[in-house]
């Protein structure tokens, strides 16, 4: 028999469900039925549309408001979750973060770094904090925190990216090392390219951006290009059925972990 994904009862809450690894996550997921709860910040409409056309289709997807730098909008979704899941939240995917110039570390803004580590790296404590008081007392359940390649190679002109994935990555060993006992496992997912459409497609769609960041972001695209293993980048839902597996039954064994989406870029 063929190995399909279950779930325990309850539902997903999956924040930053807009972006393209919360949406292929999310997709995975409703496919097996999971009811879910994602998370938008400055995409409504685009969030709407989403809600629109799973509910359309037959399953249970709710949109809600979140910022990482507000606890009560987080307090508000993890609500919502245990409403959806008739009380019980059993998995949070924390699918991407906020973005930032790609420059060279030291020509990175110091404010503007200040404000990315608020909201990623303390974005994810407050998320993961939050998360663990509710699934203690629901019997358990799993975490995942997307974060970076650049965390295990340098990636031209994303230093900054790994200064605050590398704490959310030390949050989720500790974690996991420490509600194993409560049924809660954490784990992280390192990415580092994951877009439907080839390098060229991308690199036309850059046309209009400043410079110099467009050409740090071509540049960058060009060595994930040229480096990656398997020669293009993860589709959503590739990068979504890591996502979904890591949050299944079958996947009831592994806990700390950084399973690497990366088609071989850091070999």
């Amino acid at each position: 028999m063929p190995l399909c994904l279950t779930y325990p009862e309850g539902a997903a809450l999956i924040a930053g469900g807009t972006g393209r690894v919360g949406e292929g996550t999310m997709r995975r997921l409703v496919e097996a039925g999971v009811p879910v709860v994602f998370t938008y910040n400055r995409s409504a409409d685009r969030a709407q549309a989403l809600e629109r056309e799973l509910c359309g289709a037959g399953h249970a997807v709710h949109a809600v408001p979140m910022s990482l730098t507000d606890g009560a909008s987080i307090d508000a979704a993890i609500a919502k979750a245990e409403e959806v899941g008739g009380g019980r939240m059993h998995t949070v995917i924390s699918a991407g973060g906020p973005l930032m110039p790609f420059a060279k570390i030291a020509d990175v803004d110091e404010a503007a770094l200040e404000r990315f580590i608020a909201e990623d790296a303390m974005g994810a404590f407050r998320l993961f904090s939050r998360c663990v008081a509710a699934m203690r007392k629901s019997g358990g359940g799993s975490l995942t925190a997307c974060t970076t390649i650049a965390n295990f190679r340098v990636v031209d002109y994303d230093g900054v990216s790994p200064v605050s994935k590398g704490t959310v990555e030390a949050l989720v060993r500790q974690i996991a090392a420490e509600e194993a006992d409560a049924g809660i496992r954490c784990n992280a997912v390192p990415v580092s390219w994951v877009f439907d459409a080839t390098a060229e497609e991308q690199i036309a769609q850059m046309e209009g951006l400043p410079e110099p960041g467009r050409s740090h972001v071509i540049a960058l695209i060009r060595q994930l290009d040229t480096q990656t293993r398997l020669r293009r980048p993860a589709t959503m839902l590739e990068a979504g059925n890591l996502f979904a597996f890591l949050a299944s039954d079958q996947a009831s064994y592994i806990t700390g972990q950084s399973i690497r989406l990366d088609g071989g870029f850091s070999l």
